[in-house]
């Protein structure tokens, strides 16, 4: 069995590192031996008694032999290439050194930041292409067309100041022009129209459909039929339609035949058809009474 050695030279004064394990240094010739470790002393048992040896006769004396050679010092071999020692392997740090580990990035995280950058974006994105000269007057025009002409006076002074072109600025001031003349007489057609309802509706509770149906006729002769005209027309004509049945009513109570048939011819003039019962139940009662005259008038009464 090998006995155990050192990788660097046992003798503290030589120090040098063995590139194999050999018994010897090569380079001061020590022992590399380890010390044996020493062992605590064992208490030896008690002597066992035993029998006396049996006296063995001893050979005669031999010459002393002749001394052995000593053996020749070993031949330094030449030194062998430095070799770094091994670094000792780094200790692992403590764990108050070790940096805790980072917590995973939640989706709220990932939106804020997206909703952030989105705005950054919007707030320093380039300006939209500037609209052409003819674009400003279309919308300007449209303006003025809607009434809204401080709006296009506004944009006709913003084309002047910038210097556009003299057909463009023209154009917009006649569509300027013409449409203030147009929103004017709108505004009165509404302004007429207020009053013509105010004064409508008292002419149908005083009980007065013809004067109410002559206003009409006169804001209709200057500002013409729309929907409310027609609306408001019909309204007056039901209250003149009853107004005839309602004389058609007197007459029949006084037994006046003709008086009723005028008042029933008068009242279908109007052809509302909300009124048909009633001028059905009339016609009834004219019918009757002509009945009744006929009879009066036979002979042999």
């Amino acid at each position: 069995m090998l006995e155990t050695v050192n990788d660097v030279c046992i003798n503290a004064a030589c120090g040098q590192p063995l590139p194999l394990r050999v018994a010897h240094c090569p380079f001061c010739g020590a022992r590399q031996v380890a010390q044996a470790p020493v062992l605590e002393k064992a208490v030896a048992p008690p002597p066992v008694p035993v029998a006396p040896p049996i006296p063995v006769p001893q050979p005669a004396p031999q010459p002393a032999a002749a001394p052995a050679p000593k053996p020749d010092p070993p031949v330094p071999l030449p030194p062998a290439p430095a070799v770094p020692a091994k670094a000792p392997p780094a200790k692992p740090a403590g764990k108050g050194s070790v940096p805790p580990p980072r917590p995973p990035v939640r989706l709220r995280t990932w939106i804020a930041a997206a909703v952030v950058l989105t705005g950054i974006w919007f707030y320093n994105k380039p300006a939209d292409k500037p609209a052409s000269v003819a674009e400003q007057v279309e919308a300007a025009t449209a303006l003025a067309a809607q009434c809204d002409l401080d709006g296009a006076r506004s944009a006709l002074a913003v084309l002047k100041s910038a210097k556009a072109p003299a057909a463009h600025i023209k154009r917009l001031q006649a569509s300027i022009t013409k449409s203030a003349a147009t929103c004017e007489k709108q505004q009165q057609r509404t302004q007429a129209w207020t009053v013509l309802q105010d004064s409508v509706n008292q002419a149908l509770d005083a009980g007065k459909p013809d004067l109410a149906a002559t206003r009409l006729a006169i804001y209709v002769k200057r500002w013409g039929d729309d929907p409310d005209t027609l609306e408001l027309d019909a309204k007056v004509k039901v209250a003149q339609a009853s107004a005839q049945l309602d004389l058609a009513d007197a007459c029949l109570a006084r037994g006046d035949r003709i008086c009723l048939e005028n008042s029933l011819i008068a009242a279908e003039r109007y052809k509302r058809p909300e009124l048909a019962a009633r001028t059905q139940a009339l016609r009834t009662a004219l019918s009757q009474l002509l009945e009744r005259s006929l009879l009066d008038a036979s002979p042999g009464q």
